[in-house]
């Protein structure tokens, strides 16, 4: 007869007394490809690699999920950091400044039918967010600031209106008290895109925290990077709440992920924008360093445009706050159209990093002429959206030369990109370039 066992919840010996160890998923060899990232000097790459062989069975992997993290979060760390930085309540870190549109405007409620305003001028991004949360783009002038005009922002608010995303373009602050006084007196909710601005100011406070919501960028082209990567910032702890469930539809957010909703609005069907501790630790890192690289920029272009010799005709920029500006480039807009077509490649040639901004031979994502997916009411499904949701003759007359001035300003701009290491040679250097040309005009 077999000996009867005891069952372990019964008193008996447990079957498996213990499991492992075992090294982790992610191990010695992530870290390696890691390190291939960085350029080091010769030897330095091999020398760090012996270290890491040597030492492989003291390591153990990370965990790279922000939640349900055993060690403290990077990307946690990163919120609190950059909600400090930006002098807000509340930071959400997501995947990329798209996200972080689309969880604001989302947690705004925007939605079918609701008309949200964006400048002809900026990335297509910023435009193509309304129209995925099934709301009706309404595309504005930018005046000399290259930022919204906000007698045009006005002109075109209708009783559909919901929000304002303003959008501070290449570094500079937009006109914040003639918009948000607009926003008031319309009851309108205004999102900062402060994609290209992280670390600028108006008037002594940080761009992200003086509209209803600010959006960030940490893309790689931009002042604070993480690779990818962005936040969403805020002083409304409610639209904080909501933007959660947007970028993470799991529900790894909620204290009690199956509790039930503690306040109507708080539970829908959202999406995943979550951003992973790779891209935390790195943003932290970023955020850290963000006063002395905005130093940088802002010394650069101080020195740049103090040995400006400009002749008559050729302005600069408009600056909005000239002391909130980032510093990341200096924009000269020429007389006309023929003459900024000849001086660029007269300051390329000189050494001077120049780029053009609008030509309509040369398609840009950043100008409205060739947003085309808006302009042609494209659509991803059958149902039209976001088109359909509101009657034909109510919707905005989109045309290539709804936003002359925009177009007319832009043509005749030259950028001039800016360095955080500039040294005063280098600044003095590319003074000297441009006014070799401007002279020369």
């Amino acid at each position: 007869m077999r000996k009867k066992t005891t069952l372990a919840m019964d008193g008996g010996t447990k079957a498996v007394a213990a499991l492992g160890p075992y090294t982790s998923k992610i191990h010695k060899e992530e870290l390696e490809e890691l390190l291939d990232l960085w350029e080091y000097a010769p030897g330095i790459k091999d020398k760090l690699t012996a270290l890491i062989e040597k030492h492989a069975a003291q390591l153990k992997g990370p965990h790279l999920f922000r939640y349900y993290n055993p060690r403290p979060s990077k990307v946690e760390q990163a919120e609190q950091a950059f909600a400090k930085y930006i002098g807000v309540k509340h930071a959400l870190a997501v995947n990329s400044c798209t996200s972080a549109l689309i969880a604001a405007l989302r947690a705004l409620g925007i939605g079918m039918g609701d008309e949200v305003i964006v400048p002809a001028y900026t990335f297509f991004a910023s435009a193509a967010v309304i129209g995925a949360c099934n709301a009706i783009p309404v595309i504005a002038d930018v005046d000399d600031t290259l930022t919204l005009d906000p007698r045009d922002v006005e002109r075109r608010i209708t009783p559909r209106t919901r929000a304002i995303i303003v959008v501070h373009m290449r570094g500079m602050p937009a006109q914040m008290d003639k918009l948000m006084a607009i926003a008031r007196k319309h009851k309108l909710h205004v999102v900062e895109d402060v994609a290209q601005a992280a670390g600028g100011t108006y008037k002594g406070r940080m761009l992200g925290s003086i509209g209803t919501m600010g959006c960030f960028s940490f893309d790689y082209y931009k002042i604070l990077n993480s690779g990818e990567g962005g936040f969403v910032t805020t002083n409304d702890s409610w639209l904080h709440t909501r933007a959660q469930p947007w970028h993470d539809c799991a529900a790894c957010w909620r204290p009690n992920r199956f509790a039930s909703e503690r306040r109507e609005g708080e539970l829908f069907c959202g999406e995943n924008y979550r951003m992973s501790e790779l891209q935390g630790a790195v943003a932290l890192a970023q955020i850290r360093k963000a006063p002395a690289l905005l130093k940088g920029y802002r010394a650069a272009k101080r020195r740049i445009v103090s040995k400006l010799k400009l002749p008559e005709g050729v302005t600069l920029q408009r600056v909005a706050d000239p002391a909130g500006d980032t510093g990341i480039c200096l924009i000269l807009f020429m007389p006309d159209v023929t003459r900024a077509k000849w001086a660029l490649p007269a300051l390329q040639a000189e050494g001077v990093p120049a780029g053009g901004i609008y030509d309509h031979k040369v398609k840009d994502w950043h100008i409205y002429v060739h947003w085309e997916h808006i302009l042609e009411h494209k659509s991803v499904a059958r149902d039209g959206l976001p088109w359909s949701g509101v009657p034909a003759a109510e919707l905005p007359n989109y045309s290539k030369t709804m936003c002359p001035q925009s177009t007319e300003l832009l043509s005749r701009a030259i950028m001039i990109d800016i360095h955080c290491e500039h040294s005063a040679a280098d600044c003095g250097a590319i003074a000297t370039g441009i006014n070799k040309v401007l002279a020369a005009m």
